[in-house]
């Protein structure tokens, strides 16, 4: 089995690559340089070299030196340490050459000699024996009464040493700085890839539902964002958790009690033990809890259509005004039985817009409702309706007891309930996500305006009727 690389192998490999790659290209540029200087250095020293003996042999024919006069005083002039100068006359044969002359010089190549006698310049590197020379030959033309050209040859016996000093300090400034580097690039990966690990660890916990662990923070660049990131997750999942195991809770007592509640009517009814006159109201009670199951498997499947995207709105243009008196008026037996009374303003004349019928039904249904639990008795909602520019503003306005400011944000979310102890609400929490849900397909926006013990209003907007 393979064992997968880790993000710190990947890193490690990877920097210790870019620094291989960065070497051999300053290595290979810097052999370059290397050798473009020295043999600007070579050169140099030649035509030095050629103009000296140029003269040189233009006085010691003025002068009518002896031959081996002229000889011994170019070997003083021209004697160089490491650095052979071999000179041709018109024939190619040895007219001179200094006393640095080791053996392998019998074997360079006599087309070389012909070459430079032809008046071209040669400079090149080359190996004789294994042993690596730098030769240089040019032409040499003493002006005397009868013009002679020789050919001056300059080999530097130096080029060999220079170039495997040259290797042998790359190579160890290589090994040196490799081995170096790598162990800052090997504690450098280990302190990048810690958090990352550290995260790792902590993701494991998350998954198997503890979000108790906090990554700790102690940077403020991308891994310190990731971070923070995964604390924000790790709070966020945590609360809806909570808000999941409420949902249970609500949703399995809001299932068990009309269950029960029916299942204890029916034994009754079977066994005899309720009157035959009061039938009917137990039969009532039964219908009306069966109504409440239904409404909540609806609810439930809804919003699971919603978040899903599986509910496309189909927008026409209808009354307004009218379906909003419907709503309140199939709501007239909760409303009588609370003593809260509804205000319909804006409705002189019907207002029409293009909006999807039913499920603006639903977004009704659900906001007077949410009011209507939340008012207390004797009280007042009021629904208004106004015309503003191209859209009908629409608000639902209740004089109940409000929203605390920290649960404004969350009212949107699924199975949020802002007050679990308050018997009355028996609410599972998801009302306002479908309305949520709902205004967005119509490409609007539903706001909120709360104040603890004033009451809550809900404001949005809906498209007037388009032309037919």
């Amino acid at each position: 089995m393979i064992k997968r690389k880790g993000i710190f192998t990947k890193l490690f490999l990877t920097y210790s690559l870019i620094l291989l790659l960065a070497f051999l290209i300053f290595s290979t540029i810097f052999i370059y340089l290397f050798h473009e200087y020295l043999y600007s250095n070579y050169e140099e020293l030649f035509y030095h070299q050629r103009d000296q003996i140029v003269s040189h042999l233009q006085l010691a024919y003025k002068k009518d030196w002896d031959q081996e006069v002229v000889k011994s005083s170019l070997q003083m002039s021209l004697n160089q340490p490491h650095t052979t100068v071999t000179i041709y006359d018109e024939v190619g044969k040895v007219h001179f050459q200094s006393d640095y002359a080791p053996p392998e010089l019998a074997e360079i190549d006599s087309d070389i000699v012909q070459t430079s006698l032809e008046g071209e310049l040669i400079t090149e590197p080359m190996r004789i024996n294994d042993y690596l020379i730098y030769l240089m030959a040019a032409p040499l033309e003493v002006e005397l009464e009868n013009q002679h050209i020789y050919s001056m040859v300059m080999v530097f016996h130096e080029y060999n040493h220079q170039s495997r000093q040259m290797i042998f300090l790359i190579l160890l400034t290589m090994f040196i700085t490799i081995a170096l580097t790598g162990v800052a690039i090997w504690f450098i990966s280990r302190k990048i890839t810690a958090p990352l690990r550290h995260m790792n660890e902590i993701a494991l916990q998350y998954a198997k539902g503890d979000f108790s662990r906090n990554v700790q923070v102690k940077t403020e660049d991308e891994v310190g964002q990731l971070g923070e990131t995964f604390n924000f997750m790790a709070k966020e999942l945590d609360r809806l958790e909570q808000m999941r195991r409420d949902f249970v809770a609500n949703v399995s007592h809001d299932l068990r009690s009309p269950l029960t509640s029916i299942k204890g009517f029916l034994v009754a009814l079977i066994d005899g033990t309720i009157p035959k006159e009061r039938k009917n109201h137990y039969y009532s009670i039964m219908k009306k809890e069966t109504e409440r199951l239904i409404k909540l498997v609806n609810d439930l499947l809804s919003l699971t259509q919603l978040e899903a995207g599986k509910i496309i709105i189909q927008p026409t243009n209808y009354n307004l005004s009218e379906q909003i008196r419907l709503v309140i008026a199939n709501m007239e037996p909760e409303l009588l039985k609370e003593k809260i009374n509804v205000e319909i303003k804006g409705v002189d004349e019907d207002i029409f817009v293009y909006a999807d019928l039913d499920r603006m039904e639903q977004v009704f249904v659900n906001l007077i409702q949410n009011a209507i639990q939340y008012s207390p008795q004797n009280s007042e909602i009021q629904v208004s309706l106004s015309l503003q520019d191209d859209n009908v503003k629409i608000s639902i306005l209740d004089n109940g007891e409000g929203i605390p400011e920290e649960d404004l944000k969350h009212i949107w979310d699924r199975f949020y309930k802002t007050d679990k102890a308050r018997s009355k609400k028996v609410g599972t929490g998801i009302g306002l996500s479908i309305v949520k849900s709902i205004i967005d397909l119509h490409q609007t926006s539903i706001f909120v305006r709360s104040k603890v013990g004033k009451g809550t209003e809900f404001k949005f907007t809906l498209p007037v009727k388009k032309g037919d």
